[in-house]
């Protein structure tokens, strides 16, 4: 019976933490979703789509619910 070598298991390791750092990176370089307050108090918030290129816009009401308003698509 043959044994595998113990750097088969190591090299396996490697290039799966080495993947995770690159998707970790990529994720900080190119996040899909980013949003913005649109009022001072901050009770409603507007959502860009970075890889679709879509808007939406959202509304906390006083009980803390938010009703989202349609997909604005500026294409």
């Amino acid at each position: 019976m043959t044994e595998r070598p113990a750097f088969d298991r190591f090299i396996i390791g490697a290039v799966i933490a080495a993947l995770a750092v690159v998707a970790l990176f990529a994720h900080a370089f190119f996040p899909r979703f980013e949003w913005r307050t649109v009022n001072a108090d901050g009770s409603a918030i507007v959502v860009y789509d970075r890889w679709s290129g879509k808007f939406q816009r959202a509304v906390y009401d006083e009980a803390g619910r938010v009703k989202p308003m349609d997909v604005f698509t500026p294409f």
